[in-house]
């Protein structure tokens, strides 16, 4: 069996969140600002530090893109990767 990550989250909350975004983004790569998300984002959304973070960047659980020495997460693919953590 294996840990949830993130008990504070759950799938259906997550589930209907990416409903969400899927109607207010049909198309993924229309991408506007403010669905690029910064460390601080995440960090805040899953109550982690930034070194539990990278951990999960390493381990590919959470996808991103990094710029020079900054990191970004696309919020689609950021609510993608929480369902998936949660399913696993």
């Amino acid at each position: 069996m294996t840990k949830n990550l993130f008990p504070h989250l759950n799938y259906n909350d997550l589930h209907h969140h990416y409903q969400q975004i899927l109607a207010a983004h049909p198309y993924i790569t229309n991408l506007q600002k403010s669905d690029i998300l910064t460390d601080q984002d995440v960090c805040e959304y899953l109550q982690i530090s930034v070194k539990t973070l990278r951990k999960f960047c390493r381990e590919e659980k959470i996808s991103y893109t990094r710029l020079g020495s900054r990191y970004y997460y696309i919020r689609q693919i950021f609510a993608l990767n929480l369902i998936k953590i949660c399913n696993d």
